[in-house]
């Protein structure tokens, strides 16, 4: 298959080359997304190496979102100036980190990657005219920085309320710049409105994915009763923008609508239904440690993926100059269906890991067992769709000439 040749300014090729390791990066998530579901079958086949391997499941996610911020930041800034040293940086530390979080140095890839996130903020800030979009995307990188460098204490009550920060406050404040920056290139609505529902959003998904990571503490039940409205009403009118921009399109033939799409129903479910609830203390102390909370943490990582794989599509057609779908509709539905399944087993398994200690504890495996079954195939659903997104995005990716002209 021949590659067509396009030409790129050196800030144009920097992009692309963080394009591809976003995307290079979903196979060692899918290997590690693949072996710690196996592990929770009775036989639990890796043994000591469980650990390891959801620390550099973990940590692969988190890079690879970060790519895709990255990126999305360095088209935001719409900034000719760029050279690659901060690709050549950012290629090392993902490396590095994911080196020492296979052999078990899961805090110092933590603390390399909260450095590296800190220079690229301080060359973000030489960056003028600064908009909405690029602030809040500064906001949302700031707080993911600080949350990895938290990530290095060791008490489990703030690492808790740290993960739950770093998933429902600072990756979706990245993810919602994205998502509006987005908006004027697949819909008719224009940059304005969507620079002035960045400002509305910004500050309600901020109170509301901060309320979300407060209720990990257990919150009084009168500041809980308070929250929970707040928090549905963040996320409500999140969905609400979004779907109006869906429901006014342009011609624009990318797939990042879809993936807009998906990332606003998984914000409802995850953020607005069970956020709300796991702000109530008696349903937060029953959730704690049980594929309840998994499953919010789940739905809230998945949104923001969903995100960045829809601006790869669309940052990807864009330099390429064409209108086309990068990847396919197949890897879409299969993540979809995929991620929605299993979220709905997850929930199931959490009610069950609730009641069956005190009502059968003997029998609790075995009746776990059939939904453990069906979650794993949800999960082979999700990991065939990011490995048809990664082979679609490959087998299209073009021959780049860097021009300075």
């Amino acid at each position: 298959m021949t590659r067509h040749m396009i030409q790129l300014s050196p800030r144009g090729a920097l992009i692309y080359q963080l394009l591809n390791v976003a995307v290079a990066l979903l196979l060692p998530y899918i290997l590690g997304l693949l072996l710690a579901a196996l592990n929770q079958l009775p036989a639990q086949p890796l043994g000591v190496w469980a650990a390891r391997v959801d620390s550099f499941t973990e940590q692969t996610f988190k890079l690879l979102l970060l790519t895709g911020f990255l990126a999305a930041g360095l088209m935001m800034a719409d900034d000719g100036s760029l050279t690659g040293a901060l690709g050549r940086i950012w290629l090392v530390c993902v490396g590095a980190s994911l080196a020492l979080s296979g052999f078990g140095q899961a805090p110092l890839a933590e603390g390399m990657t909260a450095l590296v996130l800190l220079v690229a903020l301080v060359w973000s800030l030489r960056l003028r005219p600064s908009s909405t979009f690029l602030r809040c995307w500064r906001i949302g990188l700031l707080l993911a920085a600080q949350s990895s460098a938290l990530a290095m204490l060791g008490d489990q009550r703030l690492a808790d309320l740290n993960a739950a920060f770093q998933v429902q406050v600072a990756f979706v404040l990245c993810s919602i710049s994205v998502v509006f920056w987005l908006i004027p290139r697949y819909s008719r609505l224009d940059r304005d409105w969507a620079d002035g529902g960045l400002r509305i959003t910004g500050v309600l998904v901020f109170l509301g994915g901060g309320m979300i990571s407060l209720g990990r503490l257990i919150m009084p039940a009168a500041l809980s009763l308070a929250a929970a409205p707040l928090i549905s009403l963040a996320f409500v009118l999140l969905a609400s923008h979004s779907a109006r921009a869906l429901r006014n399109r342009n011609e624009n033939a990318t797939l990042a609508p879809h993936w807009i799409a998906l990332a606003t129903i998984l914000w409802l479910v995850g953020g607005g239904f069970l956020g709300a609830l796991s702000v109530q203390p008696g349903i937060a102390e029953a959730m704690r440690g049980t594929d309840l909370a998994a499953a919010q943490q789940w739905l809230g990582g998945w949104v923001s993926l969903a995100v960045v794989l829809g601006f790869v599509n669309e940052a990807a057609a864009a330099l390429r100059g064409d209108n086309l779908r990068v990847t396919g509709y197949a890897p879409f539905w299969l993540i979809g269906f995929g991620v929605g399944l299993s979220s709905i087993v997850l929930v199931c398994r959490g009610v069950l890991q609730i009641y069956l200690p005190d009502l059968a504890p003997a029998a609790e495996l075995e009746l776990m067992l059939p939904l453990t079954r069906v979650w794993l195939i949800c999960q082979l659903a999700v990991a065939a769709g990011m490995a048809l997104y990664a082979i679609g995005f490959w087998l299209r990716r073009p021959r780049i000439r860097v021009v300075d002209g």
